[in-house]
């Protein structure tokens, strides 16, 4: 019967430094979560809004070269102001900021989903097993294992958001064919790779923390939901009730569903004379996570200033108000979302250092 040395033996491969020893751990989660058939039906229907960005971004090249093929996406263009197709050019920029708002507010709903069936597990199931142990045994960090554990969720927010708006910006410049395309519409894609960075960074770390509350998986993923449809539902009733308030302030007629008094042209109880542009202070939507995302978003995207300029094409003040109304907004200070969003980032990463702290017994 042979015997065996078991000594020391010098390693003899190449060592390598702590910079990436966060990506086998994101690998690892990667490969884990792409067995779920689930999640891979949610990636691949989370790209439709994708192939609609870049059906929008070709087609309106196509309509600044006055192509032919301009003139099938054009019959599907008749909701626009005949003044954005006569001069598409001059309004290229808005409708690339619009239309990458309307991506990204439907990308954060799958974005959400995504972050439902990855990220409970993430930090939960290492407890429940006490996996923990075993990954301090190695030379491994705290940092690298959060930054293994983001990078999980990061995989599939940029699958999700940040890729696909990239991808939309290149077919874009390809079909405009016109080199000031770059400098009209740069700064666009630079803030949709902010906002997806934001919402890959908040969102991630946020369910990081929720996951390490709780052993079972479940009860976090109950938590994410009740963040993500309780808060959505209690800012949705208090800005209802705060929009038949205003209503009632410039409109009390409309408001009670009461034909005015007929007093005359000089008789009659004139109205508030409601500004021309919403200036709102309306704290309401703080309340809701995916709110303050699409605020900062907004600002990010500069949503709103692009329904301004379209909203000058409308003969009447009351036309402009009315399209702000339907479509702009929101119009509080974005600052105030990004407050709640730091405070949210700022208790996510408290509670990751103090769950893990008493295991991280090697360093």
């Amino acid at each position: 019967m042979p015997i065996i040395d078991q000594g020391y033996q010098h390693w003899s491969g190449r060592l390598a430094g702590h910079r990436w020893r966060w990506l086998a751990i994101t690998r690892h989660g990667v490969k884990i979560a792409m067995r779920s058939y689930f999640l891979r039906y949610v990636l691949l229907v989370a790209w439709v809004p994708a192939l609609v960005l870049v059906t929008t971004l070709s087609a309106w090249g196509l309509l600044e070269r006055k192509s032919k093929l301009a003139r099938i996406f054009s019959q599907f263009m008749q909701f626009m102001n005949p003044g954005v197709i006569a001069d598409p050019r001059h309004y290229r920029a808005e409708v690339w900021r619009l239309a990458y708002g309307y991506f990204f507010h439907v990308e954060l709903f799958f974005a959400m989903i995504v972050i439902l069936i990855v990220g409970p597990g993430l930090i939960s199931r290492d407890l429940r097993v006490n996996a923990l142990p075993l990954y301090f045994s190695r030379p491994l960090r705290r940092i690298d294992y959060f930054l293994g554990k983001l990078g999980v969720v990061g995989t599939f927010l940029g699958m999700v958001l940040i890729v696909p708006a990239v991808i939309a910006y290149i077919f874009g410049l390809l079909f405009s064919v016109d080199f000031t395309v770059v400098r009209d519409t740069f700064a666009i894609l630079v803030g949709a790779t902010a906002y997806g960075l934001l919402i890959t960074v908040s969102a991630g770390l946020l369910i990081l923390a929720l996951s390490a509350l709780s052993r079972n998986s479940r009860y976090v993923a109950l938590l994410w939901l009740g963040l993500w449809f309780v808060g959505g539902i209690g800012s949705s009733v208090l800005s209802a009730v705060h929009q038949q308030q205003r209503r009632y302030v410039y409109h009390p007629a409309s408001a009670l569903r009461v034909a005015p008094p007929h007093r005359g042209a000089w008789g009659a109880t004139p109205a508030v004379q409601e500004p021309a542009v919403p200036t709102s202070r309306n704290w309401r939507a703080l309340l809701s996570y995916t709110a303050n995302l699409s605020r900062v978003g907004a600002h990010l995207l500069g949503t709103n200033t692009a329904w301004e300029k379209l909203s000058r094409l409308e003969p009447t003040a009351r036309g402009r108000r009315s399209l702000l109304a339907r479509f702009g907004g929101p119009w509080y200070p974005w600052y105030w979302s990004a407050v709640v969003l730091a405070v949210l980032l700022g208790l996510s990463l408290c509670i990751l250092n103090l769950s893990i702290r008493t295991l991280d017994r090697l360093k």
